[in-house]
């Protein structure tokens, strides 16, 4: 995979601008989630809030404000291939719902549009199953920054979690192995039932 270059992040930083103020109405992500710096976390709230945006996904963060609500996401931005989230929302009984949305253009900043949004009820046993796996591996405890090598072509997995009012975000650079993978396949394989060819599998 090929290097990503500066002036090209630069270019596509500026594109991202002119979406910023559709972006800005619902906040995505707080601050100083991604980088310290204050230009390269923008820079990634700025991606990940278009394509989330795109795949007309809600806030979890916001959604955070209502003690109430729980749910769990997966974005994975491939460079070469299509936008993927996945959500789980838990239900006051235990169950949950599965959502699985897929835009048409690439998780290297030309999301496209929305082209598959499917959803569909757990047993209350196939989202307990999901939660075990998710507290063994104390999401909660997790930091929000995990193998970060911003520069070359791969992919970003992106974790989110939301439950009892508290927010949290891990956000991973081609995860190997370790509980971002973990989650990330659980959702998108175990849950929402994707087929996914090894070849973009990364």
């Amino acid at each position: 995979m090929g290097s990503f270059r500066r002036p090209v992040r630069l270019a596509i930083a500026s594109l991202l601008a002119l979406s910023a103020l559709a972006i800005a109405q619902e906040t995505y992500f707080p601050k100083k989630t991604f980088a310290d710096d204050p230009q390269s976390d923008q820079f990634k709230i700025d991606w990940y809030s278009q394509e989330l945006k795109v795949l007309d996904e809600p806030s979890l963060f916001e959604l955070a404000k209502k003690p109430s609500c729980e749910s769990y996401r997966f974005l994975w931005l491939r460079t070469f291939h299509h936008p993927v989230a996945i959500r789980l929302d838990v239900r006051a009984d235990g169950t949950g719902v599965i959502t699985s949305k897929v835009a048409s253009g690439t998780g290297g900043f030309r999301p496209g549009h929305l082209a598959e949004n499917s959803s569909r009820p757990l047993l209350r046993a196939q989202t307990q199953a999901f939660l075990a796996v998710f507290n063994n591996v104390e999401f909660w405890s997790l930091p929000s920054r995990l193998n970060d090598q911003p520069g070359p072509d791969g992919s970003q997995w992106v974790i989110e979690g939301v439950k009892a009012g508290k927010y949290h975000i891990v956000d991973s650079w081609m995860p190997q192995q370790g509980p971002v993978r973990e989650l990330g396949l659980y959702l998108a394989i175990e849950l929402a039932l994707l087929r996914i060819p090894k070849n973009e599998l990364y």
